[in-house]
């Protein structure tokens, strides 16, 4: 049995008490039950998190900051090294009531609404569009027709120069 605590120079393998440590270059995953706040209470980490109809997001965490990680969601947190070899990442879990927790997925919530009704804008605008070009023409059409009407009237239809022709 060993009575000593290993180190790597002055550095200890042993997290801040508390928190949980990840040697430096390894990756964890994580899959919570419930929603938490992940903190970072040393060193530096890539973290992933995806969760259910979202893509994933990536993300660099430095000690002292934290993220909010919803129920079912998958995290990957990776250790990057830090100078002097040692625990690379010290973390802590906090479990969150469901009230304290943003709904799940933002982007069902608020961007996908946003972005529905930026398309039916969309569609507004070429409706708008294609109505102004209808009426156009029509006024267009009515315009041309009285003007051939009174050209036939007059007996000129022979000097029209598309063609047309009376009688």
């Amino acid at each position: 049995m060993c009575d000593t605590i290993p180190s790597l120079g002055s550095q200890s393998l042993l997290p801040p008490a508390g928190s949980w440590g990840l040697l430096p270059g390894r990756a964890l995953s994580l899959h919570p039950r419930g929603s938490g706040r992940l903190t970072l209470v040393q060193g530096r980490a890539w973290l992933t998190v995806s969760a259910a109809g979202q893509p994933s997001a990536d993300m660099v965490l430095h000690a002292g900051e934290s993220v909010v990680l919803p129920a079912h969601s998958h995290a990957v947190l990776e250790a990057w090294p830090q100078p002097g070899g040692g625990l690379a990442l010290a973390w802590q879990w906090a479990a969150l009531p469901a009230a304290a927790v943003a709904p799940l997925d933002w982007r069902q919530t608020v961007a996908a609404p946003a972005c529905d009704l930026g398309q039916a804008g969309l569609v507004l605008l070429d409706a708008a569009g294609r109505l102004a070009k209808g009426l156009l023409g029509l006024a267009v059409w009515a315009l041309a027709r009285s003007w051939v009407a009174s050209l036939l009237a007059r007996g000129a239809a022979r000097r029209i120069p598309w063609g047309l022709h009376s009688g």
